[in-house]
């Protein structure tokens, strides 16, 4: 698809310094800030997400707690084949 351009009349002055603030925090233009703003609001993006939830307890477990959370979890390893047929 070939890149399309447009102009954006009526932005209001406050919108404007927001944006040019914003756009220098993250070290870009405002038009790439803006041009990320409307892809992220309309669900597209290029970039894969970066999830953070669960970053607070990788390698948290000490030796002892990962033994236990293996022994309790080993049933599930078990495929129960009544179960299948």
């Amino acid at each position: 698809m070939a890149v399309s351009n447009f102009n954006l009349r009526g932005i209001p002055t406050e919108v404007m310094i927001l944006l040019k603030r914003e756009a220098k925090r993250l070290n870009t233009s405002v038009n790439g800030l803006v041009l990320k703003m409307i892809e992220r609001g309309l669900g597209f993006t290029r970039e894969k997400p970066v999830h953070h939830d669960l970053d607070r307890l990788a390698g948290s477990w000490s030796s002892t707690e990962e033994k236990i959370f293996k022994d309790h979890t080993q049933s599930f390893e078990h495929i129960d084949k009544e179960l299948w047929k």
